[in-house]
Parts: C-alpha cells; sequence; structure tokens
C-alpha cells in the first residue's frame, strides 16, 4: 500500500486533498438551468454556473435560485457592470462567465472582457455560523495600461419565505429599500413583516443608492417583489495588474439592527470566517480515508462526503439537520435521512446524524404524538405531510445503526418512546384486517397505491428486530421477546404471501382485487402521460387478467417498483430467493445504463436510491463484485450536472446534488465491502471484510466509531495474496473487542501479531470466526 503501517496521515495531507479537490466545465457547454450551490450552514447561494441567476422553481415558481437564509430568501442575485471611469456610459456587465470551477467549499466564475481590456474572477462562499455571503472580484488588466474603472454591483432583493408558509397565514409582501451611507450598504425589507437583507462593500468611497438614475447602468428585474439597489466605487487597475472587490451580505428574519450586526460581524470576520471553513474541511475529509485500486471512485468517495456538509442546514428556532436536496427540496425529510444518516455514519458524522434524526423525531412528537414519523419538515417549522407509512418502520431502523454507530445511550432513551409508540401504530391503526402487514404510501409515493406494500412490511420487520433489541437493552425483556416472534411471523408472511415463485421476485404489493381494479385506470393514465408504452401494455394485460376474478381476493401485486429490491436490502430474503431476485434486478429490464430503474414497467427513470438500495442488496448476500458494479454506475454521473457533484435523477436531472446518495456509495463500500459494524455501547466491533475481486489491495482509515467514553478510531488494511491473505487492523479506543468473520479462512492457519489463533470458529462457507480482545495494532495472517 501506498502509506506504510502505523503511520497517521497529518492534518497538512488532507488540506491538500482539500485544495486538489476542484472540478469545472467551460460554459460553453451550459444552459441557463446548470446551477451552482455555495453552501453554508444558515446561508446558500443558488445559481447559473454561467454566473446568472436564473428565475426558476417548482415549489415556488421562479423562487428556488438566489440567496436564502432560511428561512427567508434575501435576495434574487447580484450582477457586476464595469466601465472606465473616463467614459461613464461606456462599459459593460459581466454577464456571461467562460468558464466555471467548483471547490469543496466555494466557487468560481471566470470572465473575459476584451471590451475593457481585462479578466475577471467572481469568488464566493458562505461563513458557516452566520447567515450571510462573502462575494469577491478579482479584476487583471490585459491591456497594459492604467486606468480608473467605475464599478457598479447591482442587487435585486426578494425577502420572501420558503415554500409551503403560505398554508400557515404567511404572506410575501413588496420588499422596501433604502441607502446607508454609514455602513456603505442597501438595507431593504419586507413591508410586512420584519426581514431583512443588509448588502455593502468594504471599498473606500462606497456609494449606496436605490434611485431610478437613467444615467447609472440598470437591468432588467428579476420575477418577485423585489426591489434593486445598487453600489457604486471607483478603483485603480494598474498597467498589467490586478485589483479587487469585494461585497458583504447579510440577512435576518427578525430586525434590521441583527441583519447590520451580522453584516459588520462578517465585513469584518471574514478572513477567519474563511479559515475556519477550509480547516473544517479538511477535518471532514480525514475521516474514514479510502483506499482502493480506483482512483475515480475514491475521488468520489471524498465529493459526497462533502455533499453531506453542503446539505447541512441550521434554522434558530427550528433545527439544525442534513436535508435532502438542492435545489428543490432544502427541509427536511424522514424517509430521505432514514437512508442518508446511515451513509454519515460510515464517514464519522455521527454528531451529525443524531441531531438529524432528533430533529425528525421531536417534530413528529409535536405533529402526531402517535409514534407516525413525518414526511416533510420545512424551514420554518411546517409539516407538509404527516408522514407515509413506512417511514415509521424505516426510522425506527435508522435509530438502531445511529445507536450502534455511537453507543450514546440517552439518545436511545429519547428515542424510544417513538419507537415504541410508532410500532404499536403500524401494526394497530395502520393494520386494520390483523394480517402483520401494514396499509398506506410507502417510498414510492405512486398516487394510488396506499396499499399493503413490500417496503413498509420488510421496514417494518427490520424495525420489530431493532426495537427488540433497544427494548431489551433499555429493560423490557417482555416486549422484546413479543416483538421477536411478531417479526418471526411477519418474514414467514412476506416470504410466502409476498414471493412471486413464478417471476422469482417479491410482489409490490398485497391487495384486494377490487383495490386494485379501482386504482388501475389511474396508474394507466400517469404510464399514458409519461409516454411509457411498455408499462401501459402490462398494466392494460393486467387489468383484463383480473377483470373476471372475485373482487374480495386478496393476492400480491406486481408492479415491478424497485422496492421490491428491500427484502435483500435489509436481508429479510432467503438466500436462494434473495440470489435468484437480484439475478433478474440486474438485467436489462430493471438496470439501465446509470442505475436501477424506478420501475421494470417503465425503464425510464433511474436515481440513486434506487440503485444505492441495489448496491446494499448485492452486498448483504456478498455479491460485490454487483454491489462495485451499481456503486460505480452511480458513480459514473459525477460531474454530469454540476462539477464535483451527482444529480438526484440519473443521470443529470432533478435535485444536483441529494442527500440520499451517500447510502449508495460510503454504506455499501464502508459498512459492508470492509465490513464495519460496530456495537459502540458495548465496545464490540466486528470486521467482515468481503472485498470485490478487484480490490486484491485495499485499506480504510480514521473510521470514527462511538462517541464520549466509548470512542474508537480505526484503521483497516487488506491485502489479498495467493498463498496467504493479511489484515492489519489498528484500533484506538479502550476497552474493546474485535470480532473478525474473514473469508476463505476455513481450515487455514491463521496468527494474529505472529501468534496461532487457537480458538476459532470455521464455518459452512470458508469463513473463519474468532475475537481479539484490547485496542492497538495486530497484523491478522491467515495461511491456507
Amino acid at each position: 500500500m501506498a502509506q506504510q503501517w502505523g503511520d497517521n496521515r497529518s492534518q497538512m495531507e488532507a488540506a491538500i486533498r482539500l485544495a486538489n479537490m476542484t472540478a469545472g466545465r467551460e460554459t460553453q457547454e451550459t444552459d441557463d438551468m446548470d446551477l451552482f450551490v455555495c453552501a453554508g450552514h444558515r446561508s446558500s447561494m443558488i445559481g447559473g454556473q454561467d454566473g446568472g441567476f436564473p428565475d426558476f422553481g417548482h415549489h415556488i415558481p421562479d423562487e428556488m435560485g438566489g440567496l436564502w437564509t432560511h428561512p427567508i430568501k434575501l435576495m434574487d442575485g447580484f450582477w457586476l457592470h464595469l466601465a472606465e471611469a473616463a467614459d461613464s456610459s461606456g462599459g459593460a456587465w459581466l454577464e456571461k462567465a467562460e468558464a466555471f470551477h467548483n471547490f469543496a467549499f466555494y466557487n468560481e466564475h471566470d470572465y473575459a472582457v476584451p471590451a475593457l481590456g481585462l479578466h475577471a474572477v467572481r469568488s464566493q462562499f458562505c461563513p458557516d455560523e452566520h447567515p450571510g455571503f462573502v462575494v469577491e472580484y478579482r479584476l487583471r488588466d490585459t491591456s497594459g495600461r492604467s486606468r480608473e474603472l467605475t464599478a457598479v454591483f447591482q442587487g435585486r432583493t426578494e425577502l420572501r419565505p420558503v415554500w409551503f408558509s403560505e398554508e400557515a397565514g404567511i404572506q410575501d409582501a413588496p420588499d422596501e429599500a433604502r441607502a446607508d451611507a454609514e455602513l456603505s450598504a442597501i438595507v431593504a425589507k419586507d413591508r410586512e413583516h420584519p426581514w431583512f437583507v443588509v448588502f455593502g462593500s468594504d471599498v473606500p468611497g462606497c456609494e449606496p443608492y436605490v434611485d431610478s438614475d437613467s444615467a447609472t447602468p440598470s437591468r432588467a428585474p428579476t420575477a418577485g417583489n423585489g426591489v434593486t439597489g445598487s453600489l457604486r466605487m471607483r478603483i485603480s487597475l494598474p498597467a498589467n495588474g490586478t485589483a479587487e472587490l469585494r461585497f458583504f451580505i447579510a440577512g435576518s428574519v427578525q430586525s434590521e439592527a441583527e441583519a447590520a450586526g451580522t453584516y459588520a460581524r462578517i465585513r469584518d470576520g471574514h478572513a477567519d470566517m474563511r479559515r475556519a471553513k477550509r480547516l473544517r474541511y479538511e477535518s471532514l475529509l480525514a475521516r474514514t480515508e479510502l483506499e482502493i485500486p480506483d482512483e475515480e471512485l475514491t475521488r468520489v468517495f471524498d465529493w459526497v462526503k462533502i455533499h453531506s456538509e453542503w446539505l447541512v442546514l441550521d434554522v434558530p428556532g427550528v433545527g439544525r439537520g442534513l436535508t435532502a436536496g438542492i435545489p428543490e427540496y432544502p427541509w427536511w425529510f424522514g424517509c430521505d435521512n432514514s437512508y442518508a444518516l446511515l451513509g454519515l455514519l460510515a464517514v464519522g458524522r455521527q454528531a451529525l446524524a443524531v441531531e438529524t434524526s432528533d430533529l425528525i423525531r421531536e417534530t413528529s412528537e409535536r405533529t402526531n404524538g402517535n409514534g407516525r414519523i413525518i414526511h416533510e419538515l420545512t424551514t420554518w417549522g411546517l409539516v407538509s405531510n404527516p408522514g407515509n407509512t413506512q417511514e415509521t418502520p424505516h426510522y425506527i431502523q435508522s435509530v438502531r445503526e445511529i445507536f450502534d454507530w455511537t453507543g450514546d445511550l440517552d439518545y436511545l432513551k429519547r428515542a424510544y418512546p417513538t419507537v415504541r409508540q410508532g410500532l404499536e401504530w403500524l401494526l394497530g391503526e395502520m393494520d386494520p384486517d390483523g394480517d402483520l402487514l401494514p396499509e398506506g404510501y410507502g417510498i414510492t409515493e405512486i398516487e394510488g397505491l396506499n396499499v399493503e406494500l413490500i417496503d413498509t412490511a420488510v421496514y417494518t420487520w427490520s424495525a420489530l428486530l431493532a426495537g427488540a433489541e433497544m427494548a431489551e437493552l433499555l429493560g423490557e425483556a417482555d416486549v422484546a421477546d413479543g416483538w421477536r416472534e411478531t417479526a418471526v411471523r411477519l418474514s414467514d408472511k412476506i416470504n410466502t404471501d409476498l414471493w412471486l415463485e413464478k417471476e422469482g421476485l417479491y410482489a409490490d404489493a398485497m391487495a384486494r382485487v377490487e383495490a386494485v381494479r379501482q386504482r388501475m385506470p389511474v396508474y394507466i393514465e400517469r404510464a399514458e402521460g409519461m409516454g411509457a408504452d411498455r408499462a401501459v401494455r402490462e398494466m392494460q394485460a393486467m387489468q383484463a387478467e383480473i377483470a373476471d376474478l372475485p373482487p374480495d381476493e386478496e393476492r400480491p401485486w406486481l408492479f415491478k417498483n424497485w422496492v421490491i429490491n428491500t427484502p435483500m436490502e435489509t436481508g429479510l430474503a432467503p438466500r436462494d430467493k434473495a440470489v435468484r431476485a437480484l439475478m433478474r434486478m440486474g438485467t436489462e429490464e430493471f438496470t439501465g445504463d446509470a442505475g436501477t430503474y424506478l420501475s421494470g414497467m417503465y425503464r425510464t427513470q433511474m436515481m440513486t436510491i434506487s440503485t444505492g438500495v441495489q448496491a446494499v442488496a448485492e452486498a448483504r448476500y456478498d455479491r460485490m463484485d454487483e454491489s462495485l458494479r451499481l456503486v460505480k454506475l452511480i458513480a459514473s454521473t459525477f460531474g454530469r450536472r454540476l462539477p464535483g457533484s451527482i444529480s438526484e435523477m440519473s443521470p443529470d436531472y432533478g435535485c444536483f446534488v441529494q442527500a440520499w446518495t451517500n447510502y449508495g456509495i460510503h454504506w455499501p463500500i464502508v459498512r459492508f465491502m470492509f465490513g464495519i459494524a460496530p456495537k459502540a455501547h458495548d465496545k464490540t466491533l466486528t470486521l467482515r471484510p468481503r472485498l470485490p475481486s478487484a480490490w486484491r489491495e485495499a485499506a480504510i482509515r480514521r473510521v470514527a466509531i462511538g462517541e464520549g467514553a466509548c470512542a474508537a478510531s480505526l484503521d483497516l488494511e487488506i491485502t489479498l495474496g495467493e498463498g496467504a491473505d493479511v489484515y492489519k487492523v489498528k484500533l484506538g479506543g479502550e476497552g474493546w473487542t474485535i470480532r473478525l468473520d474473514l473469508p476463505q479462512a476455513a481450515g487455514a492457519r491463521i496468527y494474529v501479531n505472529g501468534s496461532l489463533v487457537e480458538k476459532r470458529e470455521d464455518g459452512r462457507d470458508g469463513e473463519a470466526r474468532f475475537e481479539i480482545a484490547g485496542n492497538g495494532m495486530f497484523e491478522v495472517r491467515v495461511e491456507r
């Protein structure tokens, strides 16, 4: 391996990795809707890779872009006009950038301005703990002559609330603005609310104004109720030299004084804020460092860590946690996070996983109060959907994973009452016929498909087992026994009633004939609207087949949605069924050139989550080459829309960054390929590495496990040879026990630091299991 055993990478090396993380493109390749994000914990800027700020949006028409400090938007955008001071009637706007560069925590736009003989670079970053922005322009003379320039920075305000706020009576109103000479800034507010934005510059002599002056350059206004304010200044640009312009933007949902105070802090402390952000990103990259014989996948692995950080949002009075996606879903989801939080655990973000999980649970308790987990929470603290049925068991199983990786008993105690209520709700109110299959919408949220669904049933099985572990740990042994017994019955039911032997697949749903017959026209109409002729034909055939069936007959139904992978994803499926189903799911019927189709009937759309779930399912049954193939399909879409990112919809549309993508990259690699499975509360670490065949050497370092008194850090280096395999384990942490489960080791001689392992158990699949007690460095050698 490239790194010597026992050597630790320094923060300086992490700094080098961060500095090398750049992705860019010539903007001639882009259109107006190729977007970027510059993100902080309190603010985010969404604009065009070509340097503009287009009006766009689904949730809020024309208003999802621009500058946001949630729960409000501050501005639609900003633009810079330059002219030679001696010719105030001429000049040019920095219109279309010729190149865009995306770095981990900031971005740049390059402009060529031949009419003025100069080149400009616009750079922006968001200070993490402050609701604001820093925008810099670096000008470089290309004319060979010195001159004075007049610069006008024009901002268009748009103080308005986040989506769904209107449902609570919070309405947008027109903005009004004034020039503040003391601040050298524009101060604008919403007429009906205490929402403020301040933007200005530290350039000496900056003149703010809002007058409609025909002698000053102006642009066509953007959509909405905003107003335009400008900052005018004179700067000197020496021959072949450079000049800098710097602008600061801050907002408040409370008062002008708060906005002005934030503005001053950012203006005076921006250099320290940028340095602190860089150091924090270096720290994030230094966790769970991957070394595999695939440089591109390693690069994507690191970038996906960064994507998660872009999606962290802290809204005072509401909460802090991982949001779902940009630009259309910059708020919190129960379903999305039940996937994404597992990806966080794999890369050392346990604290963020706990914060997000607590936010979802606490909001669910206030909203529902019966264990039901919410679907969607906006940054104004409003719940737009109290929760699809599947989200409750899915959340419960994520609680167990978070507890396993953190050992945080206080977190478990906070979550357990909701876990208990949630299981009672699922198997009570949501299971009126008592067949253990809860009813209601699942992950796919297809209109009319609110029957007994496979994903809800499977995750309920998993939640029962997870809940049993929690109950037992918290002293409720009888409850634990009951849930385990119910899980056995539910598993039997799924593997009997929802398994389609003829198809070699699990069904999507269990429902009465009449229920499906009534919904079938809706399904067909949807398929026709999407131009999915194949799906239309298959459903019309199904419609004809059931025309004469008894209306009350309950039977399984196959719509070929990707969620039929969930029995394999969770390990519920017996191996013979699992392998048979996975083999078919891996064919062109279900898998396209960029991932797993959302439906094998439609074969039109793919998402990182459908592909990620299948990658986890393959890995669950040690089909690591197939799992890696799917992970690489996700990775193959890297940079297709936003340089440095992966789109929600594969290969290149939908949100241009999505939280749950980490479930298809980080989780299968860390949890299954390297086989890292902690039980941090009792300081037990299982290592069950199963590498893809192409990885003969691989390593993973600084994997954070546990928190507080049970915190530990793991390095694992693997070298597979013809006659011997070597596993080097370094565990920093007191009182841990390592349980190893190594492949192709049954009957082999196994040595730990040179001593033969006597106490071991050989399995029927060729594995060998044994324990190592203590911390430190261990070299395990398997000689065949």
